[in-house]
């Protein structure tokens, strides 16, 4: 039988109340974050992988970045207030900071330097919902394999919601008609210019169903979650705004919303603003 690696007590989040700043309060955290390896994934489910293991885990010996899956698991909750508002334009500017030491899988020394950048606070993003994936279900008729971030389990509540939030009122309304569905390994305009919101399996609310959120295709919306940047992803192939970027880049930056914790979607026929009334956005928990 084989023995994990790593501690299985790590605090994944502090109560709202202790954070006078959550992005450096997580910062401080980067350093004792280590990855777990040799666990046994048919042994947990999807509750006791994050009660148990913080940063993920991998029955495998290869380490993985333990402060990225640590950001990814944490569970921010509803209550926190959002403290910045974010346009593509303010995500490209992000974009243009990112550290120059930060590679695939060194996070934690980077940590101060994009708390400073807001990582780990609470953003709102109001864009138009491009298109929304289970990764639940693979590709190229191939089956899904399980991420560290949820312990390698492939059961159907342990896969993150993949969300395409873009910024383009034109192409939304394209989206809105004709209803594309992403495909894996043939990104289009509206994967090139989105930037990915995830909705984790531990945070979800129950009727955050894919049905429900995928009925929204096209449609204004409000994302609230946290910031945080995956650094996984920070190469050319993948980020369209990295430099030398190849034609096959599939998201318009490494910056996300992870995990998404509110999300609305706009009722009005005009359109919404930052300055819309709260009695303008409907809540994903009361869409039919």
């Amino acid at each position: 039988m084989k023995k994990f690696t790593g501690p299985i007590s790590v605090l994944l989040a502090i109560p709202a109340c202790l954070y006078a700043d959550r992005a450096h309060d997580l910062a401080k955290l980067a350093a004792k974050q280590r990855p777990v390896t040799g666990c046994s994934p048919a042994s947990l489910t999807t509750k006791t992988c994050h009660t148990q293991f913080p940063t993920g885990c991998t029955e495998s010996a290869h380490k993985y970045d333990a402060y990225l899956n640590f950001l990814k698991n944490q569970v921010p909750g509803p209550t926190l207030a959002s403290t910045a508002l974010l346009d593509g334009n303010a995500f490209q500017s992000l974009e243009t900071k990112i550290p120059k030491r930060l590679g695939s899988s060194n996070h934690a020394k980077s940590a101060p330097a994009l708390a400073n950048l807001g990582e780990g606070n609470i953003v709102t993003v109001i864009a138009y919902l491009y298109f929304v994936e289970d990764t639940s279900k693979g590709a190229n008729a191939q089956p899904s394999i399980g991420e560290t971030t949820n312990c390698k389990l492939q059961l159907p509540d342990s896969y993150d919601y993949h969300i395409g939030p873009g910024f383009d009122p034109a192409l939304a309304q394209q989206i809105l008609k004709n209803k594309p569905q992403p495909i894996f390994g043939k990104p289009v305009q509206m994967d090139k210019t989105s930037v990915v919101a995830e909705m984790t399996p531990h945070t979800r609310d129950a009727k955050w169903t894919f049905a429900r959120v995928n009925s929204l295709q096209g449609q204004q919306v409000k994302v609230v979650g946290q910031l945080m940047i995956d650094n996984v992803h920070l190469n050319t192939k993948d980020d369209c705004s990295f430099p030398g970027a190849l034609a096959s880049c599939w998201r318009s930056t490494v910056w996300e919303v992870h995990p998404v914790t509110q999300f609305y979607v706009c009722n009005l026929k005009a359109g919404c603003d930052k300055n819309s009334p709260d009695s303008a956005w409907t809540s994903l928990d009361n869409v039919p």
